[in-house]
């Protein structure tokens, strides 16, 4: 797969509406990989991504930490997608691209969620604009479909909320995933071919991008995002345990040790279980 340094007029023209599929992972202060969705992420310039802030989150504060980012951009009506790397440098709360963003349909008459913050990001590879893979991802949904029998864990006590696990199993949700590379920088993907085997286990067909996955190390983590058609999303985190050959295709194991809620107003760590505890300080 080619990989170049700038991105065409074309492609910062089908990456301007804010109707589309954006996501960027980043590495938190563990060295765990983190996904998150933002439909704001375009090419401003053929060397620059941008992104606008509507809510805190951790992957703001990450990236600030870390600037090494990957990115993931779907725009659907043009059936076009890229993805590469980029390296974080600053954070505006007013100027052009503000205005920009605020300008756009979606957000002029935005009351609750506005965006007040734009992020600025330096390409430093990008795909050229990749065409849907029409066949090789229903090849890899099969193939994983195929494979969740075999791969259940059979232990009762759940990890993935019930909610989780069926977004996780729905046919028309996007997965992706993300793990962190030799060069420090994440590595995002979209691996359309993964299911819940059950509430602690994931097994996905890395489809068209087997190459790329041929990097992973048994007990890696790995990041899975899952995000609906009506923007529902779950992200999840576990060990990678290794490829299997089912019926002839290759299929990975994810053994899931965390979960986090990352849709507003309140995202936040699902599992392990975080106590509560009593405000003392006023």
């Amino acid at each position: 797969m080619e990989r170049v340094k700038t991105f065409q007029k074309s492609d910062i023209q089908a990456m301007a509406p804010l109707e589309k599929i954006g996501l960027y992972a980043t590495i938190n202060p563990d060295g765990m990989p983190h996904i998150t969705f933002v439909n704001s992420l375009m090419a401003s310039s053929e060397t620059e991504l941008t992104f606008g802030q509507f809510v805190r989150g951790n992957s703001k504060w990450f990236m600030q930490l870390n600037p090494k980012t990957a990115f993931f951009i779907l725009a659907p009506l043009q059936k076009k997608m890229w993805f590469g790397t980029a390296l974080w440098k600053a954070k505006k709360d007013d100027g052009p691209q503000l205005d920009t963003y605020k300008a756009m349909p979606m957000q002029r008459y935005n009351s609750y969620f506005p965006i007040y913050r734009v992020h600025y990001l330096d390409l430093v590879k990008t795909t050229k604009a990749l065409k849907i893979p029409i066949l090789p991802i229903l090849t890899s949904v099969l193939a994983a479909l195929a494979a969740k029998p075999g791969a259940r864990t059979h232990i009762k006590n759940r990890v993935m909320n019930p909610y989780s696990e069926k977004l996780f199993n729905r046919l028309n949700t996007l997965k992706f995933m993300a793990f962190k590379g030799s060069d420090g920088f994440p590595v995002l993907i979209p691996v359309f071919g993964t299911f819940a085997a059950d509430s602690r286990r994931l097994v996905f067909h890395a489809g068209p991008y087997g190459n790329i996955m041929d990097a992973l190390q048994d007990g890696q983590e790995i990041a899975a995002f899952a995000l609906s058609t009506n923007l529902e999303n779950v992200l999840v985190r576990g060990e990678f345990s290794g490829f299997r050959k089912r019926t002839g295709l290759r299929t990975g194991i994810i053994d899931i040790n965390w979960v986090y809620n990352s849709m507003p107003p309140n995202a936040g760590q699902i599992y392990p279980d975080i106590p509560l505890v009593p405000v003392t300080d006023f």
